[in-house]
């Protein structure tokens, strides 16, 4: 058993390593990690924080970080933001963490849409313990391990620089963003040699049918072969929301990760937690555990007078959650 976790992890840490993207279910909840033109959507700041276990049964799993605030300076049409994530393999100590600052342009096309362009700059450092890898020719018939004769020059670190760009069209009741990720493909070799990460592609976008209260969404995002679907709706009960989604490509005959999703998320005032759950629907769901997920947006301003409402003073992004 232990061998077959060893392998199985194997795979996972090579299909992490392939997207090097974090990959959440509540995307919205992590903005800047989808889209960079989606800083400073909210009416002034926000920040927030967000949290995935993935798969906790198979050697504890992976665990997903991210915190991130951003700022709508209105007059200007500018906003800043920040990101800071960490993915974290316990496994084989594999980590990375990135700061990402951004910065986006907003133009407001006509009194009904608004168009945003973003940029984003990452700085990743990769890191692992190499004394875990365990090489075949270690495995011995009694389960025993024993030394490899491989001769292979492999480094504990790796940093590297990122870019990335987005658009996001929205009105008040649509919104349609689309992004690119890994613009310069940064060399991300752990080993002696040029290895270039792949651009990955997301297109998102929902439409808000306000007599039913229903926000139905769809998010694609292709990293090379790998494809990923994400379709679903959110359901606003003020103060509750309640998503359901489904992830993965039916017609896609190595579509091995598709799940069901659901979401519970509660507004107070500027407050906004959110809890989620993956239910995997392949082969390997017995074994994981599932995938469990918590975040938390807080929406600020420095301004101490009264202001105007905000439908007033700008066009609220129909994006559920903020």
């Amino acid at each position: 058993m232990k061998y077959l976790k060893t392998f199985f992890f194997t795979f996972i840490i090579s299909f992490n390593s392939i997207s090097q993207h974090l990959n959440y279910s509540q995307f919205y909840s992590s903005p800047l990690n989808l889209n960079p033109a989606m800083t400073g959507i909210g009416e002034f700041g926000r920040m927030g924080i967000i949290y995935r276990n993935q798969w906790p049964n198979i050697g504890d799993g992976l665990h997903y970080f991210s915190s991130w605030v951003d700022y709508n300076f209105l007059k200007t049409d500018f906003s800043f933001g920040l990101n800071f994530s960490n993915e974290i393999e316990n496994l084989s100590n594999l980590s990375t963490s990135n700061i990402s600052p951004s910065i986006s342009y907003e133009i407001n096309l006509n009194y009904n849409w608004i168009l945003k362009s973003g940029i984003q700059v990452s700085y990743s450092n990769s890191n692992f313990n190499s004394n875990n890898l365990i090489f075949y020719d270690q495995l011995n018939q009694d389960g025993s391990l024993s030394l490899t004769n491989e001769n292979i020059i492999i480094y504990d670190r790796r940093s590297y620089v990122g870019l990335a760009a987005g658009l996001l069209a929205y009105s008040d009741k649509v919104w349609i963003g689309a992004s690119i990720f890994n613009l310069n493909n940064p060399n991300i070799s752990f080993l002696d040699e040029n290895f270039k990460l792949n651009k990955l592609y997301s297109i998102h976008f929902g439409y808000y049918i306000e007599n039913l209260r229903l926000s139905p969404s769809i998010h694609y995002k292709q990293h090379s072969v790998f494809k990923q679907l994400d379709i679903g709706t959110y359901i606003d009960l003020k103060p509750i929301n309640i998503g359901m989604w489904y992830r993965g490509i039916p017609i896609d005959s190595n579509n091995n990760f598709n799940s069901l999703i659901g979401s519970l998320s509660l507004k107070l005032n500027e407050l906004n937690l959110a809890y989620s759950y993956d239910y995997n629907l392949s082969e390997i769901n017995s074994a994981s555990g599932g995938s469990h997920e918590i975040s938390l947006i807080y929406n600020f301003h420095f301004f101490g007078k009264k202001l105007p409402p905000k439908n007033v003073r700008f066009l609220e992004c129909p994006i559920p959650n903020f």
